[in-house]
Formats: structure tokens, C-alpha cells, sequence
């Protein structure tokens, strides 16, 4: 691609990031994404991304690599006997230096909260993510929280998922009403922390952890 076709991309990306963020993604035409981005063409999607399942896809790998970096870092980093407060810490730090990084106003994390709502949203986030991408980086699943049964792990981390994006889209959301609404710093210990007593919470039914069809969107 030339410079001028990939700014004209990410212009695309940026205005169905937004658009999808603030008003939902079943709520926001192409050709209204189109305008937003400031092009004429108004089959620019389907050029540059093939289509509107395309676009999805293209918004939800963005970043998805670079977070997955950052994570095996951080995983390369560990003893060999971390405690979960360290494992959740190499899940959510690199996630939340990303939205820290973004510029403001930022629409990533309110983007996110919209993907549950949409199932051909979330079956693109399945492709992309997939529960494969799971024990690698949450190692915590094969057992490094002693006592904790294998399915009482996953259906917290699930909802452990879903909690995190709503903290997150939530603060993003005040940040870019009013830039004195702390940190991402402070909001990234307050949800390792939580997430790390989650996780390791006492188990009153080994055999009652919910099984959830859906993976996180982390």
C-alpha cells in the first residue's frame, strides 16, 4: 500500500472506532463512516477492507498484536513460581498502557464494551482472539492458583473479561469529558488488584462454575 492508502485506512479505522464507540456498532452505516473519515468514495470499505466484517476484524486485531508482545514480555519476566497478583498483572498491564498511550479523546475501550452486543461482532473477536490465545498468556487456567478447579478459573476469568472492559470503557468515557478523572495507572492497580482476589477467591461448589459460550475480549 502507498502512504496515502494507508492514512486513508486509518482514517476509516478511526471514524468506526468512534462511531461504533459512541452510538453502537448495528447503529453506525458504512456510508456514515465513510463521511466521517473525511473520504469520497464511498465504497472505500469495501476496497480497503473488504467489507463491513472486514472492518470489524481490522478494529479488533488492532493492537492485538502488540499487546501480545507486551505480554510475553512481561510472562518472560516471571519466576517460575509467580503468585496470581503477577500473572494477572501481565494480562491487564499491557492493556492498560495501550489505552493510556491512545490519543484523546480516546474511543478503544468504549469500542470494546460494544462487541459483546453484536454477534457478528463476537464472532469476529472469537477468529481473531480464540480460545487458543488463552493458556499461553493466562497461565493461571493450568493451574498455578492452588485449590482453584480448572472450570471455576475460566468462568472467572471470563467474567473477570467483561468486568475490566466496563471499568475501562467507563473511564475513558469521563477522561474525555474531563482530563481530572485520575489515571490509568490508578485504574490498572485497582483492577489487578480485584482481579488477582477474584481469581483467587475461596470455592464454596467446585462443581458449580458457569460455563460461558463467548471469550473475553482482553
Amino acid at each position: 500500500m502507498t502512504i496515502q492508502s494507508d492514512r486513508a485506512r486509518d482514517a476509516l479505522l478511526d471514524a468506526a472506532e468512534e462511531l461504533f464507540a459512541r452510538n453502537g456498532i448495528d447503529a453506525v452505516s458504512n456510508r456514515r463512516i465513510v463521511e466521517h473519515a473525511g473520504a469520497a468514495n464511498h465504497s472505500a470499505i469495501a476496497y480497503h477492507f473488504g467489507g463491513r466484517n472486514g472492518l470489524l476484524r481490522a478494529l479488533v486485531e488492532r493492537h492485538h498484536d502488540e499487546m501480545s508482545r507486551r505480554r510475553r514480555e512481561l510472562m518472560s519476566q516471571l519466576d517460575e513460581t509467580p503468585n496470581i497478583h503477577e500473572l494477572v498483572t501481565t494480562r491487564l498491564r499491557p492493556l492498560i498502557e495501550l489505552l493510556d498511550s491512545l490519543p484523546k479523546p480516546s474511543w478503544r475501550a468504549q469500542f470494546m464494551s460494544q462487541i459483546s452486543a453484536v454477534p457478528s461482532a463476537v464472532e469476529v473477536a472469537r477468529e481473531v482472539i480464540g480460545d487458543a490465545d488463552l493458556p499461553d498468556d493466562l497461565r493461571f487456567i493450568n493451574g498455578a492458583v492452588d485449590g482453584i478447579p480448572e472450570g471455576v478459573l475460566r468462568g472467572r476469568a471470563y467474567l473477570l473479561g467483561s468486568m475490566v472492559v466496563g471499568v475501562c470503557a467507563d473511564q475513558e468515557a469521563k477522561m474525555n469529558e474531563d482530563a481530572n478523572q485520575g489515571s490509568w495507572a490508578q485504574v490498572g492497580r485497582f483492577l489487578i488488584d480485584a482481579a488477582a482476589g477474584m481469581l483467587g477467591a475461596p470455592v464454596t461448589d467446585p462443581d458449580g462454575a458457569v460455563r460461558y459460550p463467548s471469550v473475553p475480549l482482553l
